[in-house]
């Protein structure tokens, strides 16, 4: 028993005697416990990729353009000539191409108009080019939109049937 005893006082003992030590920068010679403060920082290494996904919507209105003719020309048998009473038109002169970008980066859509035969028909984009943001994040009915409208005049030659013939392409690019 005395051997347990003595075992028991001799680890309180040493516990009594235990000093705590605390880390300090330089000691500035201000007396014993002087310290400096140590900055203690935090990194944050974002490893993350995020690639580059496109995603743009593009909706074309009907490209096709009926030139109408309508009235009377009346045979004159005296003179060998048509008495014309007659009105002619487009049945629409304008169809646009829209581009809604739902990309993570900006995109420059850009048009280019390319005549075919000789129909006598000209047609020309209201904008050769724009530039659309990239989506925000969680906001698809907010993407960045935007039109070029394609117009047609001209009155059509022979060339142009009932049948119709393409009388040009549209070629749409997107960076």
């Amino acid at each position: 028993m005395k051997k347990i005893i003595a075992a028991a006082l001799a680890l309180t003992m040493t516990l009594g005697m235990s000093t705590t030590a605390l880390a300090a920068g330089n000691v500035d010679g201000a007396g014993v416990g002087s310290q400096d403060p140590i900055d203690v920082t935090a990194k944050y290494n974002d490893g993350v990729t995020e690639p580059t996904v496109y995603s743009v919507d593009l909706q074309w209105e009907d490209m096709t353009f009926t030139y109408n003719e309508s009235g009377t020309r009346i045979w004159n048998p005296d003179t060998h000539t048509y008495t014309d009473s007659t009105t002619s038109g487009w049945d629409k002169t304008t169809a646009a191409v829209t581009a809604t970008n739902h990309s993570n980066t900006e995109v420059t859509v850009s048009f280019t108009y390319t005549p075919q035969g000789d129909t006598d028909v000209n047609a020309t984009m209201s904008q050769d080019s724009f530039k659309l943001a990239a989506g925000v994040e969680n906001k698809p009915n907010e993407a960045a939109t935007d039109s070029s409208i394609l117009t047609i005049t001209g009155t059509p030659n022979n060339s142009v049937t009932a049948e119709g013939v393409t009388i040009g392409t549209i070629t749409v690019t997107i960076e």
